[in-house]
């Protein structure tokens, strides 16, 4: 068992940096519709707002075929869903991919509200995974929980940390150099920019966005110190049209190169574009 889930490891260390955790925007492609037991719905639409409280028991969707005594891995996404262009789909992506190439079998649970997120993480361990992949800075803590709670499980949190001697080894962070990706997309925006006016548009304010923002404005500096830099948080994950009206403002106030970095409303921020959109 240590093998494959090294291995597993190691495949998502290669392709979600590659995914970017928390940015851009994939080619278009169809991805499996979570439904309820034998009812078929439409495919998902742009995800809403989370509720406060929880909501009914969620079932783990299969995204791959059963097969007795394979490695299970389930993924649990933040709130929003596996399409929704962004880090959900790209974690979601990559444990698909590393699934297929292992032979395993992969369900997803997608949440939504952060009073689920427990109750999640619970549903593929009372199911038997070996693997639990959970996604976002949000879902840390209970991630943790469910590790110390669950020592035989391997646990990975897309875009959590874990201080040395603080978690137990069952459980490991991924992390992302947000901060040279946002550095570069920076420096091209102020060279690219003919206002002299720049934005970006970002996600709730949770490290990685930040890493994002700070890395923007760095590099819009470096290359331009006189550039004038326009910036906020917009603090939802799963409301497009605050990241619209946002990126609309700025456009009001001169900017002619917008980037977005933090879930669908900075993804959507990019739709009634300025002369330049960087994504």
């Amino acid at each position: 068992m240590r093998k494959p889930v090294l291995m597993l490891l190691a495949l998502f260390g290669l392709l979600l940096p590659l995914l970017a955790a928390c940015g851009g925007q994939p080619a278009a492609t169809s991805s499996p519709t979570p439904v309820p037991a034998a009812e078929a719905t439409a495919a998902p639409t742009a995800a809403t707002e989370a509720t406060a409280a929880p909501t009914a028991a969620t079932e783990a969707t299969s995204a791959s075929t059963d097969t007795p005594g394979a490695l299970k891995i389930g993924l649990v996404t933040d709130l929003g869903k596996v399409n929704d262009g962004t880090f959900n789909e790209f974690a979601f992506k990559g444990a698909e991919q590393a699934a297929n190439e292992l032979g395993a079998e992969f369900k997803f649970i997608e949440t939504q509200a952060q009073a689920d997120y427990e109750n999640n993480i619970q549903t593929f361990v009372d199911e038997g995974f070996d693997v639990i992949v959970t996604v976002g800075f949000l879902i840390q803590d209970a991630t943790l929980a469910a590790a110390e709670a669950n020592p035989d499980i391997t646990f990975i949190g897309v875009d959590q940390f874990f201080e040395e001697g603080t978690a137990v080894d069952n459980i490991v962070g991924l992390q992302f150099r947000e901060d040279q990706a946002g550095f570069m997309a920076g420096a091209l925006a102020a060279m690219m920019s003919e206002s002299g006016t720049i934005g970006i548009v970002a996600g709730v304010d949770i490290p990685a966005v930040k890493r994002f923002k700070n890395g923007f404005d760095n590099g819009a500096q470096y290359v331009r110190p006189d550039i004038n830099l326009l910036g906020v948080y917009v603090d939802s994950f799963v409301d497009p049209a605050r990241g619209a009206s946002t990126a609309e403002q700025m456009i009001g106030e001169g900017a002619d190169v917008i980037f977005g970095a933090g879930g669908p409303p900075a993804r959507v921020a990019l739709r009634p574009p300025p002369s330049r959109v960087l994504s």
